[in-house]
């Protein structure tokens, strides 16, 4: 019995000891405990069934959003090999271009009657200039990279080769030399994929020199223009962690 009704028998036993009922008010109060009980059951029963609609659409939630993750994680993948793939053709390309020039060049040079200097491909330029970088020759790297620039201004990879030197500058810790080369990249390739990576590099950097307004500008400006990318996130994080009262302190 539910605790209501046990309240409503505890009345009416009261009642009878009392000798103030009659038998109709036995039946009626009898019905009332009845109805109350129906009503409490029902009203449970409604819970239980919208308890368990909700663990049900819980879990429903969580695996959409499981799958949704998955989704994405390999969506990344395939993006990451075509972005690999489209470098490996852009250096491709470049070499082939390079290499047209410098059959032009020769035969211009061979029917002039003048000497003829071959020119390095701009792939192993750029990969020359790349392995310096990742050997932490930051100096020799950054000289690879502008010479890949000034040679093959048109280059596919003209706008990852500004942004390696920026990256250097940085790791050198000449801040100003490396603002100047994200600003590059962003000015020069405003179209370029690479253009919001450069953005939040550069947010780092002025955080790194303590100018933390200019920095949340910054990633204000890539999560507002490009919130589909990764960027977008790492900047909203960035954004987080300076507003937080922690940092505040």
């Amino acid at each position: 019995m539910h605790k209501s009704a046990w309240v409503i028998s505890a009345i009416f036993l009261g009642l009878v000891l009392g000798g103030c009922v009659t038998r109709e008010d036995i039946r009626g109060l009898q019905t009332g405990i009845y109805n109350i009980e129906n009503r409490i059951d029902s009203k449970l029963g409604s819970v239980k069934a919208e308890t368990e609609n909700v663990q049900i659409n819980q879990a429903d939630l969580a695996q959409e959003i499981k799958d949704l993750n998955q989704n994405i994680a390999a969506l990344q993948e395939s993006l990451k090999e075509e972005r690999e793939k489209n470098q490996k053709l852009a250096g491709r390309l470049d070499d082939m271009e390079a290499s047209i020039t410098a059959r032009l060049d020769s035969q211009i040079e061979l029917l002039s009657g003048s000497k003829f200097t071959g020119q390095a491909l701009p792939s192993s330029v750029y990969n020359l200039a790349e392995a310096d970088f990742s050997r932490g020759r930051l100096s020799q790297a950054i000289q690879g990279f502008e010479n890949y620039v000034k040679q093959y201004p048109k280059a596919e990879r003209v706008p990852e080769a500004k942004l390696k030197i920026a990256d250097a500058y940085a790791k050198q810790k000449e801040w100003t030399k490396a603002i100047a080369g994200f600003d590059e990249v962003v000015a020069e390739h405003p179209d370029h994929s690479l253009v919001p990576t450069a953005l939040l590099r550069k947010g780092k950097v002025l955080e790194e020199t303590g100018n933390t307004s200019a920095a949340r500008l910054v990633y204000q400006k890539i999560v507002k223009n490009y919130q589909y990318k990764a960027e977008a996130t790492l900047a909203q994080e960035r954004l987080n962690y300076l507003q937080s009262p922690s940092h505040q302190k």
